[in-house]
């Protein structure tokens, strides 16, 4: 049992040493996808796709303590799973800090028809890569965008030329009001109220 012990548990130090090291990684790990994984999952290239596999490899060595066990293991995803718990309820906080353009991560790549190149090299972005989203968007010429955004998850949003966009339609995405502007002339934009959601079975009239 001793030798079972040893291979499955963990001591009183090494849970703790476990528990600092997640945290640590945690954070570091967090920061740098912050700074970069929008350009990471952006450009989905060998080299950008081995870096993550390389960065989740060194999470995961580097939280497990200087011999891996089960116990550090559970011990690291219970550490994982209550930090994430809480920084996700700590979000829904209504905190000044986190409001407006403290969340604006979501950037414009294509504006009433004109390409964004400063953007589109800040992030790595081809024009192949960007023609291929606009292709499964079933765009054929760029007179057809209003909008084109990445999102902080990576992915490219399009919306089409003739859709009336509601400047609520820009929360979160960098540069909102010259966005807004953009759009303003070239006819794009909805100023009006928002359009109230339609129930989706309309009550019968009364007898």
């Amino acid at each position: 049992m001793r030798d079972l012990w040893h291979y499955i548990g963990i001591t009183p130090a090494g849970a703790i040493a476990v528990v600092l090291s997640t945290v640590t990684i945690y954070f570091v790990f967090g920061a740098v996808l912050r700074l970069w994984g929008q350009r990471l999952y952006s450009s989905p290239r060998s080299l950008d796709l081995a870096i993550v596999t390389v960065l989740g490899a060194i999470v995961g060595r580097s939280t497990m303590g200087h011999v891996p066990t089960l116990s550090g293991g559970l011990i690291a995803l219970g550490t994982l799973a209550t930090l994430e718990v809480l920084f996700r309820n700590l979000r829904r906080l209504p905190l000044p800090q986190l409001d407006g353009q403290s969340r604006a991560r979501a950037v414009v790549l294509v504006v009433a028809g004109k390409v964004q190149n400063d953007t589109m090299r800040s992030y790595g972005l081809t024009t192949t890569m960007l023609w291929s989203s606009l292709r499964q968007a079933g765009v054929s010429h760029l007179t057809q965008v209003a909008l084109v955004v990445l999102e902080p998850n990576g992915r490219i949003s399009v919306v089409r030329a003739g859709q009336a966009i509601h400047p609520r339609a820009l929360l979160g995405v960098k540069g909102a009001h010259r966005v807004q502007e953009q759009l303003r002339d070239a006819g794009h934009l909805h100023t009006g109220p928002a359009e109230q959601p339609r129930p989706a079975h309309p009550s019968k009239p009364p007898p």
